[in-house]
């Protein structure tokens, strides 16, 4: 396991309380969570969320899950964080109704459509944004504010300083994740798991092909990488661990430290949330700091992949991988002393304690991996329940055959006590978190009882809450057996089952007195529903609507007007001023083709070759100068003009700050040439913020990455300014019918669809040195690499200036035969995907897909076919339709 990072002593850090966030995919995770120390807990219903393989939790679960959160002063954030399809919709806002009617304090979302209905029509709800949302600059913190998000849930992608500026100047509360599993790709931009297995990580239901083998090969498939040497999961990274950086998250103002794993066991979760409560608390208390190495064996044994801090402190390069191993590690338990085959007794030499039922994995030098529980330990002739650190032992491996060998590195992968304290903590749930309550006791003969119950818990007003009751019948004057401290602590102290236990009780009697036995009970009974009624309304975010109120925001839904057609003006301005505005009447006849290209030869041969409007400029593999930029979209403005084509500048989806202040730089210069381009193509919600604020009169293009799903999400880009939206390559044909009546969409047609965007570039950290320590040698060009998988199948690879890494499909899409539906459906615009191709292949599939729309109806099948057999030899590996038939 590879050392942490050096724990960075933060003055002044001050008691700033940083929220605990931890998951739970089940009722038993959750009990842990709040058992072992967590503020919050983060989980899913069984729709509409990102991790649907999980146990998630039913109706019913969720009202006993916020009732047992709130009376523990633990807050409930429900994760509705998918892509919402048309269909879908009713049943979500109905959904999010009985989540605000449960008092559920914040839902996390993806969908900006949901986010426009939930503002209209359920502004009392909460809402955070989901990391879904690729939140990773300043603008698009603002954008989320300005739409009522209470909490940004920021990329995983993000370093200390760029976190500090959003939090500094968002105005909006941020959350970072700080343990557990990382993604190769940004949440929210892969479609990975989605165009190669159908599973996509949109919808919650990804397949993790990032953990499965590939091989990094050149064009003509030979290997680039010593795989003995590296290894083979190479799109595998480690495990999240910031326990080191806690005082500097806190130093940059995060709200939330969240930890991963919502299908994590409850043994897990435990462990976990307890580790970082404990450090949590250090560091909030402005104390010296530092990870005890019992702490950091702990987070290590319960699950790791190896360690890293991610990017919080700058590119980690190769250190960010577990490139020979993508599950659970364990932590080193010592080496192979020697090997008795005939009695299948290995003998180890301890590095660290084992007893039995421990989980041991031999690393064989030869066949991967031996995997066994410890039953039995002997030391010496001497059989015994553990062994400590230094001591060799003989440990019987069960029946099989094993090439282990003197040397193989062992290690521990389960600790049966770690896990065993795990489990006690949550054993007994009604004993988790109980709040001391202090009684005051006052009667007599011809007086009613009266007891006074104060509970004590800092999360509570004042940190204390109050509740008096009376019995409703006098005490009667005791001949015999009266009512003492000791009876009336038993009844009054029946409090099991309750989130109170008594820890004081003080009595005022004046004589002896009797009062029945039920009288108490019922008297205790009052009084803790008083008191559990009062916490969960102080818990409540908002009042729960009424079934009046909801009934008429209901039939104000079904009234909503982003159903409709806008017509006329579409942007941000509030005239048409000769400014690109798709009509209606157009997008019925025939649509508009638009090519993406990455090179000025490859734009100019598309507009040459009938390409309605063209994409180009920053969006490449090219890694042009801005001076370089300038000159090429002078001369492509130049082409245009003269073919009365439209070029809009292509902008990156990925733009961290100082990225995004490039962009900016530059396209204020590109405004200024002569023959600047028409409008921006963006795929960034940032720069799309600064867009509408800025410069309202430019006509703008929102790019597929935004995520346009349903067509609210739609409507609310269309009402915002866009001219028009590039829907979800995810959507089916069904729903892009449903979709492309409204107007105004743009839909992907042909191509190398990109699957995945990431911060780390596999060419420079194998092959080019980067680490934390070293800057790459600069090894990246394109059309150099390529990722091969177990069944064959090659991905092609490119990196951009920013060095982030695109992973492309491996087949190229392509809908020829399907245009004559997409056309009737009212497709304003079909779109080529040209950034890695030449004008060879721009030649022939503007000229196919021209050829198409200029075809009747009944020409097409016979075209079509004879059109893919010219375009296949620009795709080796053949044809995919996607997801037009399939769905996600």
């Amino acid at each position: 396991m590879s050392a942490q990072p050096e724990a960075v002593p933060v003055s002044g850090a001050g008691p700033k309380k940083m929220e605990l966030l931890a998951p739970a995919g089940d009722w038993t995770a959750l009990v842990a969570a709040v058992a072992n120390g967590a503020d919050a807990v983060y989980l899913g219903g069984k729709s509409f969320s990102a991790r649907a393989q999980a146990a998630n939790f039913d109706r019913p679960e969720l009202a006993r899950a916020v009732e047992f959160a709130h009376l523990r002063g633990v807050k409930i954030y429900v994760t509705v964080n998918t892509l919402l399809a048309d269909t879908e919709l009713d049943e979500a806002m109905e959904f999010l109704a009985y989540l605000q009617q449960l008092g559920v304090d914040a839902v996390i979302v993806q969908d900006v459509g949901l986010i426009e209905l939930v503002q209209r029509f359920l502004p009392e709800l909460p809402l955070h944004a989901s990391t879904q949302m690729t939140v990773h600059n300043v603008p698009a913190a603002r954008h989320l504010a300005g739409l009522g998000i209470k909490r940004v849930v920021l990329a995983r992608e993000l370093t200390l300083e760029e976190i500090e500026q959003i939090k500094a100047q968002a105005g909006v509360e941020v959350e970072v994740f700080g343990h557990g599993a990382l993604c190769i790709g940004y949440s929210g931009q892969c479609l990975f798991s989605s165009m190669i297995g159908g599973r996509s990580g949109n919808r919650g239901r990804c397949a993790q092909p990032c953990r499965l083998v590939y091989s990094l090969v050149d064009r003509s498939g030979r290997p680039l990488v010593d795989e003995k040497q590296h290894g083979r999961y190479l799109l595998s990274p480690r495990d999240l661990n910031t326990a080191a950086l806690l005082p500097r998250l806190l130093a940059a103002g995060v709200d939330a430290l969240k930890i991963e794993g919502r299908m994590k066991r409850p043994e897990y979760v435990a462990t976990v949330v307890r580790v970082y409560r404990n450090l949590l608390d250090t560091a909030a208390a402005g104390r010296d700091y530092h990870v005890p190495g019992e702490l950091a064996r702990e987070l290590a044994q319960i699950f790791n992949r190896d360690f890293t801090a991610g990017y919080l402190l700058g590119q980690p390069g190769y250190e960010l991988m577990s490139y020979k191993r993508p599950n659970n590690r364990g932590v080193r338990l010592g080496r192979v002393k020697s090997y008795h085959a005939e009695r299948r007794l290995v003998e180890i030499q301890l590095e660290d304690e084992l007893q039995l039922g421990d989980g041991l994995e031999i690393w064989v030098s030869d066949g991967g991996r031996a995997g066994f529980e410890v039953n039995e330990i002997l030391v010496g002739r001497q059989r015994q329940e553990r062994a400590a650190a230094g001591q060799s032992v003989l440990l019987p491996l069960p029946p099989g055959k094993y090439r282990v060998r003197p040397g193989d590195r062992v290690f521990k992968t389960h600790a049966a006590a770690l896990v065993a304290r795990a489990q006690a903590s949550y054993a007994r749930p009604e004993e988790v978190r109980r709040l001391p309550l202090h009684l005051e006791v006052q009667g007599g003969p011809g007086r009613p009882l009266q007891v006074t119950a104060v509970a004590l818990a800092a999360h509570l007003p004042g940190g204390r809450l109050q509740a008096k009751g009376i019995t409703s019948v006098p005490g009667q004057a005791a001949e015999k057996n009266p009512l003492d401290e000791e009876v009336l602590r038993r009844h009054l102290g029946r409090l099991g089952g309750t989130v109170f236990c008594l820890a004081d009780l003080q009595v005022q009697l004046a004589g002896d007195v009797f009062y029945p036995l039920s009288q108490l009970n019922e008297l205790r009974r009052q009084l803790v529903e008083d008191l559990e009624q009062q916490m969960l309304h102080i818990a409540r975010p908002a009042a729960p609507l009424t079934a009046a109120e909801l009934a008429q925001r209901r039939a104000e839904l079904y009234r909503l007007p982003a159903m409709k057609t806008v017509e006329g003006d579409l942007h941000m301005g509030s005239k048409n001023d000769g400014r690109d505005v798709p009509s209606v009447q157009e997008n019925r006849a025939v649509p508009r083709l638009t090519v993406i290209a990455g090179t000025l030869d490859a734009a100019i041969t598309a507009v040459q070759q009938g390409a309605d409007v063209v994409y180009w400029g920053a969006d490449n593999f090219h890694r042009l100068s801005g001076r370089e930029l300038l000159a090429q979209a002078a001369e492509l403005g130049r082409v245009c003009a003269a073919a009365g084509a439209r070029w809009y500048y292509s902008t990156p989806r990925i733009m961290p700050e100082a990225e995004l202040e490039r962009q900016w730089e530059l396209l204020e210069k590109l405004l200024n040439l002569s023959r600047p381009p028409h409008g921006v193509l963006v795929g960034n919600l940032g720069l799309w913020h600064m867009l509408r604020d800025y410069h309202p009169q430019l006509t703008v293009v929102v790019d597929w990455p935004l995520n346009v799903f349903n067509r609210v999400t739609r409507q609310y880009f269309i009402e915002q300014g866009a001219a028009w939206v590039t829907l979800s390559p995810e959507l089916s044909l069904s729903q892009l019918q449903q979709l492309l009546p409204e107007g105004y969409c743009e839909v992907l047609v042909h191509g190398a669809q990109e699957l995945l965007v990431s911060r780390h570039c596999l060419p420079g950290s194998l092959l080019g040195g980067r680490s934390g320590q070293q800057a790459c040698r600069g090894v990246c060009r394109p059309g150099q690499y390529y990722l091969r998988d177990r069944m064959g199948a090659v991905f092609p690879l490119e990196t951009d200036r920013q060095c982030h890494m695109r992973i492309f499909n491996s087949r190229h899409l392509c809908l020829l035969e399907d245009i004559p539906a997409l056309v009737w459906a009212g497709v304003y615009a079909l779109r080529i995907e040209a950034r890695r191709e030449g004008t060879g292949f721009v030649t022939a599939a503007v000229r196919a897909y021209r050829r198409i729309l200029a075809a009747r109806s009944h020409e097409v099948p016979e075209l079509a076919g004879e059109l893919k057999q010219q375009l296949a030899a620009f795709s080796p590996q053949g044809f995919t339709k996607g997801h037009l038939y399939r769905g996600v």
